[in-house]
């Protein structure tokens, strides 16, 4: 895959959005009733409803990171993030970035980002930063 982002890359800079809109068939296995398939087990450990597993949220953030860095997102890259808090099932969710930071490092061009998830609401669900290279 080839990158969106190259050395031309500014502080300031918007990483391309990615969204899904989650559905519970996304998350059912079986006939497991856990927190994310089923209404009562989520209940039971104080949520309004069943919640979207965390990592399959935080998935939309890597796969923008792919998309902006490229094969240097495999290879290069770094990510922290915080879970704020749960998703709904059945929510609409936008992965944004924003570029903090561009600097040579071992003759490359390294890249510092803030990055998060947006819910339905634009509330945000996971933050954190990622660092990476650009190709030239």
């Amino acid at each position: 895959m080839r990158a969106i982002l190259d050395t031309r890359v500014a502080v300031g800079d918007r990483l391309p959005e990615c969204s899904h809109w989650y559905r519970l068939q996304d998350f059912v296995k079986a006939d497991e009733k856990t927190i994310h398939t089923d209404q009562a087990a989520a209940e039971r450990e104080g949520l309004a409803g069943p919640v979207a597993i965390g990592p399959q949220v935080a998935a939309l953030i890597f796969r923008m990171l792919r998309q902006s860095f490229g094969r240097a997102w495999v290879t290069g890259t770094s990510c922290s993030l915080t879970f704020r808090r749960p998703v709904p099932v059945d929510a609409f969710c936008i992965a944004a970035g924003e570029v903090t930071a561009v600097y040579p490092e071992d003759g490359r061009t390294v890249v510092e980002c803030n990055v998060w998830v947006e819910d339905g609401q634009q509330t945000k669900v996971i933050v954190g930063t990622a660092r990476s290279y650009v190709e030239a």
